[in-house]
């Protein structure tokens, strides 16, 4: 069959052809059980598209060029999404992993098109992924991170929620979106372990809790019971309680507390990460605790102090080990041999 080149008229509305680029994409991608947090990234991806091309060119008519374009406008102009939410508009551009992963949507998104007969070419096949310069992993201070537990007042029920998801995020290294879907169901008290089956990359797994934080769970579910809902963590109404409700109460807290770092819920993840490493702990395991197919996902994921590099270099220095250092701290009475 040949190659079906799609010709638009100018009157023809381009929003209409932006919804039905995405219903063919979608439609066809959902054959493929994708995750919910993949097609979370596919409609980011979509609403970026259609912002930066919705009044100049149809989504089936893209060239090389016009792929090229769209990276640059995500490198240098695409208004940062914590900025937008602020209305300022003065933090412009994505960081190289995210823009990376636009990339890869995108020559996936119109090698679905190429592969369906909508276009002749796939604009996208020549993108080359941008270089990532040794993006540092964020973390949260634990003197802030301290701060913030220390600071809930429990006799409220707002407070204890977020003390104990807070808890439940640094113990399980899990994801918020993982966290908030927990399910009563899904926690084992007896072997300690909670079971994570809506994940990023749709691999479930289970993942082990402390004592202190079984306890913790035991006690909140006792506190919501009355609300007879089947996830853990739950709003006012008995509903589960949103990401975005989450990351809103977070901001409001850290507000209060002033705590000026600003603090994402996946700075939880990298944090408990980072000190994992710090008090000896094993990078092939934590690659299995937070569910990393690939090694070094989690070598970049779980970022080393600058300390603990200092510190590892003076325990097990070569120098150290193999020099005498008194023998040269003595006097020297001879200036040639």
């Amino acid at each position: 069959m040949s190659r079906i080149k799609t010709k638009r008229n100018k009157e023809v509305h381009l929003n209409n052809d932006f919804e039905k680029f995405k219903e063919i994409v979608v439609n066809e991608k959902q054959l493929l059980n994708l995750s919910r947090n993949t097609l979370k990234n596919y409609n980011k991806v979509f609403n970026a598209l259609n912002d930066y091309f919705n009044d100049k060119v149809s989504p089936f008519d893209l060239t090389d060029r016009h792929a090229k374009e769209f990276v640059m406008y995500l490198q240098n102009d695409k208004v940062h999404y914590r900025d937008k939410l602020r209305n300022t508009g003065e933090v412009r551009g994505l960081k190289p992993s995210t823009i990376n992963t636009y990339i890869k949507l995108c020559k996936t998104f119109y090698q679905t098109l190429y592969e369906l007969n909508y276009i002749e070419n796939n604009p996208f096949r020549n993108i080359r992924c941008v270089k990532r310069q040794n993006e540092r992993i964020k973390v949260i201070a634990k003197e802030d991170l301290t701060k913030l537990l220390n600071s809930f007042d429990t006799q409220y029920f707002t407070d204890y929620r977020m003390y104990v998801a807070i808890n439940v995020l640094l113990d399980t290294f899990g994801r918020i979106g993982e966290v908030l879907n927990i399910k009563i169901s899904d926690i084992d008290f007896e072997n300690r372990t909670i079971f994570f089956p809506i994940t990023k990359n749709n691999d479930f797994r289970y993942v082990p809790f402390s004592k202190q934080t079984k306890q913790l769970i035991a006690n909140f579910i006792d506190e919501c019971r009355e609300m007879n809902s089947e996830y853990l963590f739950v709003d006012v109404n008995g509903n589960r309680w949103q990401e975005e409700a989450f990351r809103n109460s977070l901001k409001k807290y850290c507000r209060e507390f002033n705590i000026t770092t600003h603090i994402t819920p996946h700075m939880f993840r990298h944090t408990a990460s980072m000190l994992f490493l710090e008090s000896g702990g094993n990078i092939r395991v934590l690659q299995k605790i937070l569910g990393h197919r690939k090694l070094a996902t989690t070598e970049i994921y779980a970022h080393v102090s600058d300390d603990l590099i200092r510190l590892q270099k003076e325990n097990y220095s070569t120098i150290e080990q193999l020099n005498d250092s008194k023998k040269y701290q003595r006097p020297r009475s001879k200036r040639y041999r």
